[in-house]
């Protein structure tokens, strides 16, 4: 992806998650599966039918849409901060799954990506991040998520939103694409060049030979981070867009 060979350590595994643990406690075992699929269905739905009465009786309103927007006030902040993170994690991982498998000449563009997983995506090798990469990590979380709530939160940006597609889309069909064009891949283009930006001087010092095995392993996983970002940004915005168009028109 990135045009430049490898080092050794950056084909090298990090240490196990979480969910790697998990994964393997789950494996070959129907019922344990079956276990932590429902411990999971239950916490969601629970908490989310919950969170939303609880938001209802909290601003106790008798508007017509005092539903909708009670649900809007728990779905949004869940998705922009869960899924957010999640999706840019393992997108992370998946990033650096086809640079090894780059290396070993066990993939080439235009191959298939198999579907990211514990098992088929291992750990990222292990990275010590700069400071200053780790709080413009944090800086890019704090913005994008003040932009997400701004944005898709409030019940009244979610009809602005379904109004724009109706004024924008001249038929049935150009309605059905305009929001994946809106918020699929607009924001995928944007989200690009901002990485393309906040990486380019390092490439260029890195093209010209200045950076040690270290600092090209750092500037690789940092390309990695930023577009994995991206694309979680940009999943993200397409959900939140989608369940508040199916909460405005349902409730």
């Amino acid at each position: 992806m990135h045009g430049s060979s490898p080092d050794d350590e950056a084909l090298t595994v990090g240490p196990p998650r979480f969910i790697d643990r998990l994964w393997v406690w789950m494996e070959g075992r129907p019922l344990r599966r079956a276990m932590v699929g429902a411990v999971i269905f239950v916490v969601f739905f629970s908490g989310l039918f919950a969170s939303w009465i609880g938001v209802a009786l909290w601003r106790g309103s008798t508007d017509r849409n005092a539903g909708a927007v009670a649900l809007l006030y728990v779905l949004v902040p869940f998705i922009a901060v869960v899924m957010l993170f999640l999706i840019q994690r393992m997108m992370y991982r998946l990033l650096w799954n086809q640079e090894r498998a780059v290396a070993r000449g066990e993939w080439r563009p235009g191959d298939r990506v198999p579907p990211p997983g514990p098992r088929s995506t291992p750990p990222a090798p292990p990275v010590s991040w700069p400071w200053t990469l780790r709080a413009r990590h944090a800086l890019l979380y704090v913005l994008t998520l003040a932009g997400l709530l701004y944005g898709f939160m409030p019940y009244e940006h979610q009809v602005e939103l379904v109004r724009l597609v109706w004024r924008l889309g001249s038929g049935t069909a150009t309605r059905r694409q305009l929001p994946m064009l809106l918020f699929g891949y607009l924001p995928l283009v944007v989200f690009g060049l901002l990485a393309v930006a906040l990486t380019h001087r390092q490439r260029r010092r890195r093209d010209a030979g200045r950076f040690d095995a270290r600092a090209r392993l750092v500037l690789r996983a940092e390309m990695n981070w930023l577009w994995a970002f991206a694309t979680a940004a940009t999943m993200t915005i397409l959900m939140l867009q989608f369940f508040g168009q199916l909460i405005v028109a349902k409730l």
